[in-house]
């Protein structure tokens, strides 16, 4: 039997954290562009009031596969220190959201 190790060498960086109640169709801001860095997500917890396609964008990029939601319902990514998904470097993290309806956002991250 084989087995795939991927080994990366330790990095110390500040994880840091954002949130969005965000309830409008479209993009919104999640975490502002970094001059030359990329942000790299590590943990996200997303819940939706009505039924909702939710993804995650490198500026206008997606970056993220497209999760549909059901009415009052919700991902939960947990931390992973290689992360689940990043932006293209200098570009700002955004979600977008299928529908008009409440949704809270809460993601760890780290500027790289």
């Amino acid at each position: 039997m084989s087995t795939n190790v991927t080994s990366t060498p330790t990095v110390q960086t500040n994880i840091l954290k954002a949130f969005v109640n965000a309830s409008s169709l479209g993009s919104h801001a999640v975490v502002s562009a970094v001059n030359g860095k990329s942000i790299r997500v590590t943990g996200v917890a997303l819940v939706t009031t009505l039924a909702n396609s939710v993804k995650f964008l490198s500026a206008a990029t997606d970056i993220s596969a497209t999760f549909p939601l059901g009415a009052n319902g919700g991902i939960v990514l947990p931390f992973n220190e290689h992360g689940w998904f990043q932006t293209n470097s200098g570009e700002a993290l955004n979600l977008n959201l299928s529908v008009a309806t409440a949704t809270g956002l809460s993601i760890t991250y780290v500027v790289i």
